[in-house]
């Protein structure tokens, strides 16, 4: 149990790194907004956090 969410805590880690550097605070934000979201179940966090990942992804 104990290495499972070891495990997950450093992939959130990495992958919150590896956005920051590719999207900048853009991407943290929306990070931020989906993990809000989910956590509260509240559909527009999780609304404007995808349309944010969407237009970022579409930039680059």
């Amino acid at each position: 149990m104990k290495l499972v969410q070891l495990l997950s805590a450093l992939f959130g880690l990495i992958s919150e790194r590896m956005i920051e550097t590719r999207y900048g605070t853009s991407g943290m934000l929306c990070l931020f907004l989906l993990g809000v979201g989910l956590r509260t179940r509240n559909p527009t966090c999780l609304t404007i956090a995808a349309v944010l990942m969407g237009l970022l992804l579409a930039r680059y």
